[in-house]
């Protein structure tokens, strides 16, 4: 008691400085040992977290040049979308659209300008951290990267890039998935092997700049489209920049277990066996894990991103075996992704991840969704280092909510905004320390002027195509 009294009385002039205090939280850390912090505060300096704990201890040893009193909101680390096709988020609404007409999502995207790419990200920006998000990985599926990477600045918003549409066996996509592709789409992929080697890797450059908000990792399109060969060449590549490897793997459940059996062997089997998983690999979907790929799994510390909108579809569809939350408590890191949110907001994806979860017969709980929107992405992406949770060290990207939201009934809060809580209950949002959001509104960027642009492309994609 005395060396509290003690530290209570510490002079201004001899307590550290910083720029921000947040104090009279409930923290949700999302740290090893899952805190809930009543009454608690972080200090944030340089864009880091320098210190987390009871908002009596931060404020006796802290002097912050701006004071946030959160009024017994919550406060928890930034979502992250572990995996959206960022260019067709303004497409939620054009496959009604393409029904009874030839036009694919190939043509759609085959028609996608720098500019549409912009708008689409620039849209997605604004959604994004209104519902509470700091950052999202595009895998591989913008073709200018050049023209979504100033989003990040923009908006405020972290964003992880890779190479377009790495591959060598592109008409593989056309054989399963026909409404998903078109002639010039694939005319915009790599023509052979030689060009989707010059392809990798030509976005990590990204990672030179410290403390930017644009981040990159090796991806390959995934799903049949890569030979062994270029699997093999990713994966080294990976390796040796200390970066993530990702591709898209078992989406639909009854083409992979087709491959399965050519094969002989189950495929995570076989990836193991060829020495091609570790932890930097990170594949995305695995809608069809088998009881035994858990354990391999888990044994070479590869990442899943789970996608439960498609996950529900496959399931309605046969052949699934979503083991997601298995995988979660056996150890794997696993991140959960919108794909492209054609069904739901952003801001509902703990919910669809909750109702997937207990369609697969094994249930999730809220502190299991906070996790994987946050820590659980971050590590899919190789960024478990710097985000996902609150502490020390770690970069400063987190969300204050309102006191009042009509979920925070103080029971389960992780469960009340991981699941349940929609985006009005967001007050705040705070990347690398910066306040991107105030009182709900964006503050970096015009958010009315990116909604026009992005209706305006949309329409104009729409006369292009005849649609």
């Amino acid at each position: 008691m005395e060396a509290l009294t003690k530290e209570k009385c510490i002079p201004d002039h001899e307590k550290r400085s910083c720029d921000l205090v947040v104090h009279n939280a409930v923290l949700l850390t999302v740290d090893e040992t899952d805190n809930v912090i009543e009454n608690g505060a972080i200090a944030v300096h340089d864009g880091a977290i320098v210190a987390v704990g009871s908002s009596r201890d931060i404020l006796s040893r802290y002097s912050s040049r701006e004071l946030i009193d959160a009024g017994g909101g919550i406060v928890h680390p930034g979502f992250i979308d572990a995996h959206v096709h960022i260019s067709q988020y303004t497409s939620r609404s054009v496959l009604s659209s393409m029904e009874g007409t030839s036009i694919t999502m190939g043509d759609w995207k085959s028609a996608l300008t720098p500019e549409d790419e912009h708008a689409s990200a620039a849209l997605a920006a604004v959604d994004y951290l209104r519902s509470g998000y700091t950052g999202f990985v595009d895998p591989g599926t913008i073709f200018s990267p050049d023209a979504v990477a100033p989003v990040a600045d923009e908006f405020g918003i972290r964003i992880w890039l890779t190479d377009p549409y790495v591959a060598d066996a592109g008409t593989e996509l056309k054989k399963h998935f026909p409404e998903l592709v078109s002639e010039s789409f694939l005319a915009l992929w790599p023509k052979n092997r030689d060009e989707a080697f010059r392809r990798l890797g030509s976005q990590l450059f990204r990672n030179k700049a410290k403390n930017s908000l644009v981040r990159s990792f090796v991806g390959l399109y995934g799903e049949g489209t890569d030979s062994q060969a270029l699997f093999r060449a990713a994966f080294d590549l990976a390796r040796e920049h200390g970066v993530q490897l990702q591709e898209h793997l078992g989406y639909a459940p009854l083409l992979y277990r087709q491959r399965e059996s050519t094969l002989g062997v189950g495929m995570m089997q076989h990836m193991s066996d060829e020495g091609l998983l570790d932890s930097h690999v990170t594949f995305v979907h695995m809608n069809a894990v088998h009881p035994g790929d858990v354990k391999i799994i888990s044994a070479h510390d590869v990442g899943v991103v789970w996608c439960p909108y498609g996950q529900l579809q496959m399931l309605g569809r046969g052949g699934a075996e979503g083991r997601m939350v298995e995988l979660h408590r056996a150890g794997v890191k696993v991140g959960i992704a919108s794909d492209i949110p054609r069904a739901v907001h952003f801001s509902s994806l703990g919910s669809l991840a909750a109702v997937t979860a207990a369609a697969t017969g094994l249930a999730a709980s809220g502190r299991e969704i906070l996790r994987m929107r946050t820590l659980g992405s971050g590590a899919t992406v190789g960024a478990a280092s710097e985000l996902g949770s609150l502490e020390v060290g770690k970069r400063a990207d987190f969300v204050v909510r309102r006191p009042d939201a009509s979920e925070n009934l103080g029971r389960d809060p992780a469960l009340e905004f991981a699941v349940i809580a929609d985006a009005n209950s967001i007050d705040s949002v705070f990347v690398d320390g910066r306040c991107v959001v105030k009182h709900g509104e964006v503050l970096k960027a015009d958010a009315p002027a990116a909604i026009v642009r992005a209706h305006r492309s949309v329409r104009g994609l729409a006369a292009r195509l005849d649609l």
